[in-house]
Parts: C-alpha cells; structure tokens; sequence
C-alpha cells in the first residue's frame, strides 16, 4: 500500500512593500519608499525556520532635500510560526543584516556621499492564508524596520513597513528533474 506523503517544498514569497520614513531627522516630513521584496525560509522544527530576505524600495523626492532615496537590503533571522485555524496562520521575526542607500545624499563624511552600506534590522510579523496547496495569500505583513544611514544627527532612521503578497511552495522533487 502507497503511503501518501506530503512533498517538501521551497517557500518563495514575493510580495510589495511600502515604508513610511521621514526626513529630515527629528520632523515628520514623511514621505514613503515603494517596492518589494521576496524571502524564503528553511524549516528547522515544527513552529521555526531561518528566513532570508533581499528587498528594494525607492522614493522619487526626500522632504527638505533635492534627492531621491533608493534601498536595497539582505536580511536574515529567526522566524517563529503559529496556525489559527485550518488554513490560515501567523508568523513573527527579527531579521538581521545589511541595508544599501543610493542616490541620496548621506551626510557622515564631508563631502558627501551618494551612497551608504550600514546595519539594519525588521521586526516584524504576517497573516497568510493557504489558498491552495501550492499558494499561499500572505495578506498583510507589518514591521519596525531600523537602519543607520548617515543623517547628520544621530544616523538613525527608525521606520514601519507595510507589504502583502503570494507564497509560491515549490514541490523540492521538481528541483530534482
């Protein structure tokens, strides 16, 4: 008798994201960095798993300057899972690694520089429901990000952001072929 086993499969997720910042230190000339992200996670028990993130993010005008403000990060960390009910479940995480600013202006050295790699981190959590057995919707995904830019002040930029997007679970023995 066949056993009916679930294949193991890679969790993408691709997903938008908003970040709502503010410039210049100290005020609340907010504006907001649009773009996305994608992550994956290695399961390492029941309920935890290893996520790794790489997300972009760009805004076209930064309050009180004459610049933009583009973003690229690589992140990684513990991810802690819970189901809710069939179906549907929540996940919280601490992602840690390295943030990129361009086409900016960073104003550590002078002159200035027009980019920047620091520390960053998210802490976060999501709600996702599994629409079938190969997407998941994560519908809503929320977190305090911090990076330390150079600003002039104290080279904190504490920030949310907002995002939603799919969960593709790529079956592992399709890899294999």
């Amino acid at each position: 008798v066949a056993q009916n086993r679930a294949v193991p499969a890679l969790p993408i997720s691709i997903r938008f994201a908003a970040t709502e910042a503010n410039s210049p230190p100290g005020s609340c000339g907010c504006f907001l960095l649009l773009g996305g992200a994608v992550d994956t996670e290695v399961a390492l028990g029941r309920s935890f798993s290893a996520a790794v993130e790489l997300a972009g993010s760009h805004a076209g005008n930064v309050p009180g300057t004459q610049r933009g403000l583009s973003m690229l990060s690589l992140l990684g960390g513990p991810r802690y899972r819970m189901a809710l009910a069939r179906n549907h479940g929540l996940f919280a995480q601490a992602l840690f690694g390295a943030a990129r600013g361009f086409d900016a202006n960073f104003q550590s050295t002078n002159p200035r520089s027009d980019t920047a790699t620091v520390f960053s981190y998210h802490v976060g959590a999501a709600y996702e429901w599994k629409a079938t057995p190969l997407i998941t919707v994560r519908a809503a995904q929320v977190a305090l990000v911090q990076t330390n830019l150079p600003n002039g002040t104290d080279n904190r930029q504490r920030s949310v952001q907002f995002g939603a997007g799919l969960v593709f679970h790529i079956p592992l023995s399709s890899l294999q072929r």
